[in-house]
């Protein structure tokens, strides 16, 4: 009975395993990769200087349709 359980056990390992080895490789949507690209433009704003930093998110939410 043990070795059923240990067999069960694995199998059942093995599936779980395996659904996130395929969703992994299934492509990002499109907006994650949207939303990756304006998180990394508010980031460069946060290097300049206080005066220029609101022009620049006021930009990159413009140009992400984030207003």
């Amino acid at each position: 009975m043990k070795k059923l359980s240990t067999i069960l056990g694995a199998g059942a390992l093995a599936f779980t395993l395996g659904g996130f080895a395929f969703a992994a490789d299934e492509p990002a949507p499109a907006g994650d990769a949207q939303q990756q690209q304006y998180q990394a433009a508010l980031k460069k704003c946060e290097s300049l200087p206080q005066t220029e930093q609101q022009k620049c998110i006021d930009a990159a939410k413009k140009k992400f349709g984030q207003m």
